[in-house]
């Protein structure tokens, strides 16, 4: 079996930031080996070192801060509202919505042409006159008009006599 030294680990084992399972099996191989432990005590002495001489962060003025953020969006806010029209996109945008409605404002009053119901019920017969030579009624087509016909003809006799 090959002994593989923790040699990464060794510092997040000092500083406590190894997980309970990685924790525990660096500190039995530590009980086993002398070298890695030479090796975690000479990076503890420089962390330890490295702690005492690293200077204290400078205390931050929070409220001065929290007051400097909050001019510096109310201005952003303000020149994002007024710089809105100069920018070419929106300007695009409302010349094109202005058109459309400018296009339907002329194009909305327009009828739609009227549609000649007569011609739309013989481009239908047309179509399907396969279908009515099947039938009977074609065929006495001429008959029934005649007929019509001398309907009309009495009514003209009873007109003319009255």
């Amino acid at each position: 079996m090959a002994l593989t030294h923790p040699e990464t680990e060794l510092i997040p084992y000092a500083k406590g930031e190894l997980a309970a399972a990685e924790h525990e099996r660096v500190a039995g191989h530590l009980a086993t080996c002398a070298a890695c432990r030479e090796s975690l005590a000479a990076f503890g002495g420089i962390l330890e070192s490295l702690a005492r001489t690293a200077p204290e962060p400078p205390a931050v003025p929070w409220g001065r801060y929290r007051t400097e953020l909050r001019e510096k969006l109310e201005a952003r806010r303000h020149r994002a509202w007024t710089a809105w029209w100069r920018r070419p996109v929106p300007l695009a945008l409302s010349a094109s919505l202005a058109a459309a409605l400018v296009f339907i404002a002329v194009r909305g009053g327009q009828q739609p042409a009227t549609v000649d119901v007569a011609s739309v019920e013989q481009a239908v017969l047309g179509a399907r006159l396969d279908l009515l030579r099947q039938y009977g009624i074609v065929e006495n087509l001429d008959l029934l008009e005649n007929l019509d016909v001398i309907h009309n003809l009495d009514g003209l006799e009873t007109s003319r006599k009255g």
